[in-house]
C-alpha cells in the first residue's frame, strides 16, 4: 500500500528492519522436545507461527496440522499465549489455515486460500506449490510490514480482560482486495466507482474499514 510518508529516512528505518525465520523452534520448558515446524520474527519479536504438512507423509493442513495446534501445542506456554504472536498458520502443499487464538481443543480455524472457481481451495500452480502465494506475496517484508501497520487489530482496551478480547487478522481474500484497491487508487485517483462480490459472514464489514482507513493514507504513486 502507499504511504503518507515516503521520507528517506522513513525507508531507511524501514530496511533497518530485520525479519528472520526459525526453523524447529523449541518453545516449551515443560516439553522441552516439542518444536514449532516455523516461525516468523521481525527484530526479534515473534509474529507468526507455522505447522507444515506434506502429502508425501500422508498428511494435510485441513486436519493434522490443526488437530496439532488443537491437541499437542501447550497455549499456556508464553509463545502460543493468546495475542503473543498475531497468527498461526497450518500450511501444506494446497491449503493454509490460520487462527489468532490457540485454545486446545476449542481452537477455530479459517480459511487462508485464494478460492478457486468460486469455491475453496487455491487454482493450480503451473510454477510450484499451490500455496506458494503464502511466502512469495503474503511474507515478503513489505507485505508483512503493510499487515502491522494498517490491518491488526487487537479489539477491547487495556482494561478488558486479555482473554475476552479478539485479535483481527485478515484472511487472504480481505488481504487481496484491499490492496487492489488501494493500488488503483494510488495510480487512477479517487472517483472510481468498485464492485466487490463478498459472500455471507466472509468479513466484508472488516474489509470495508480496512479499505477506509488505508485510503485516507493513499497518494498517487
Amino acid at each position: 500500500a502507499a504511504l503518507a510518508s515516503s521520507s528517506s529516512t522513513v525507508k531507511e528505518h524501514f530496511e533497518d528492519n530485520i525479519f528472520s525465520c526459525t526453523r524447529q523452534l523449541r518453545y516449551s520448558q515443560l516439553k522441552p522436545l516439542q518444536e514449532l515446524d516455523m516461525v516468523l520474527f521481525i527484530n526479534g519479536i515473534p509474529l507468526i507461527t507455522i505447522e507444515l504438512k506434506n502429502p508425501w507423509t500422508g498428511q494435510n493442513a485441513r486436519y493434522h496440522a490443526q488437530k496439532q495446534y488443537r491437541e499437542d501445542r501447550d497455549y499456556y506456554q508464553p509463545l502460543l499465549s493468546f495475542a503473543r504472536c498475531f497468527v498461526h498458520l497450518a500450511v501444506d502443499t494446497d491449503e493454509v489455515y490460520m487462527t489468532t487464538k490457540l485454545a486446545g481443543a476449542k481452537t477455530v480455524f479459517l480459511p487462508f486460500n485464494q478460492g478457486y472457481k468460486d469455491g475453496q481451495g487455491n487454482p493450480p500452480n503451473p510454477n510450484g506449490h499451490k500455496t506458494s502465494y503464502l511466502w512469495e506475496q503474503v511474507f515478503a517484508k513489505r507485505s508483512l510490514a503493510n499487515i502491522v501497520q494498517h490491518f491488526l487489530r487487537l479489539d477491547g482496551t487495556s482494561k478488558d480482560a486479555l482473554e475476552k478480547r479478539n485479535l483481527f487478522f485478515p484472511r487472504y481474500h480481505q488481504l487481496d482486495v484491499v490492496n487492489q484497491l488501494i493500488a488503483h487508487v494510488s495510480k487512477h485517483g479517487v472517483g472510481q466507482t468498485y464492485l466487490i462480490q463478498h459472500s455471507a459472514g466472509s468479513g466484508k464489514s472488516n474489509s470495508i474499514t480496512w479499505a477506509a482507513y488505508q485510503l485516507i493514507e493513499a497518494y498517487p504513486k
